[in-house]
């Protein structure tokens, strides 16, 4: 059973690890996939990697928080393709850990450049033709790391959290136009942030934290993200999805 059959699929940081996982499996699902990322090569081959597995795909280099290239983006799909059913705004970055006194106000701007104005530039440039059309899903790509205060990374979790915020308030202004907005929020994930930010200490705390015993890798985080994307979450929206082992549920002290 094919869920996404005939929609199409706006993908940003679709070049490597969950993004990537979210394009592959919602063209393996029926739908064609325009994968974005600031990586220009990298995402080129990973949207012909799609192609030779069967998939239809597109590939795009794009700042995901420059209005003038966004829109040109969602123009050209729109042009080749006619609509746009789901928009997953996954792109961002980290920037490693140290105590928020030690963060610059350089490094809040740019995390709130790319994690919350990449968010929110895609969505406003798409929610018109949603609009026009009464359909559309949007998956915003949240974390863990917004709802629980976790130390070293102040602007990180920040800017995540506003993007839950802002999921919210999509939903409820979109409602009336069949519009259902989402967002996801990973734990730690496998993925090339991941592994070059963090040691392997690190990252054996926290598969020992996971309810699961182990980290999530990008395909379980696409698993969530073909739900929403899909028929099957049609009475779903405002909602944040952890995929995180179970993480967030245990209480500090449990440790």
């Amino acid at each position: 059973m094919r869920l996404l059959e005939g929609r199409v699929a706006i993908v940003t940081g679709a070049a490597r690890g969950i993004g990537y996982a979210i394009a592959e499996k919602f063209a393996k699902h029926g739908a064609t996939v325009a994968l974005v990322d600031i990586l220009g090569d990298l995402v080129k081959d990973s949207a012909e990697k799609i192609r030779q597995l069967g998939g239809e795909a597109v590939a795009y280099q794009a700042d995901v928080s420059s209005r003038e290239r966004m829109k040109e983006v969602i123009s050209d799909v729109l042009k080749k393709f006619g609509k746009v059913d789901i928009l997953v705004n996954n792109a961002g970055i980290h920037r490693g850990f140290r105590p928020f006194w030690e963060e610059t106000e350089e490094l809040w701007k740019e995390l709130f450049k790319v994690n919350v104005l990449g968010v929110l530039i895609p969505s406003q440039l798409v929610v018109p033709h949603m609009i026009e059309r009464k359909y559309g899903k949007i998956i915003n790509m949240s974390s863990k790391a917004a709802i629980e205060a976790e130390p070293n990374h102040a602007a990180y979790s920040a800017s995540k959290a506003a993007i839950l915020t802002l999921t919210r308030v999509m939903a409820v202004e979109l409602a009336p136009y069949n519009i259902k907005v989402n967002a996801i929020c990973p734990g730690a994930v496998e993925t090339h942030m991941l592994l070059t930010e963090t040691t392997e200490e690190q990252r054996k705390r926290m598969r020992e934290r996971a309810l699961l015993k182990r980290l999530a890798k990008p395909e379980d985080v696409a698993g969530a993200a073909l739900f929403l994307a899909s028929d099957e979450s049609d009475y779903v929206t405002g909602q944040a999805i952890g995929v995180d082992g179970g993480m967030s549920i245990i209480a500090a002290d449990y440790y």
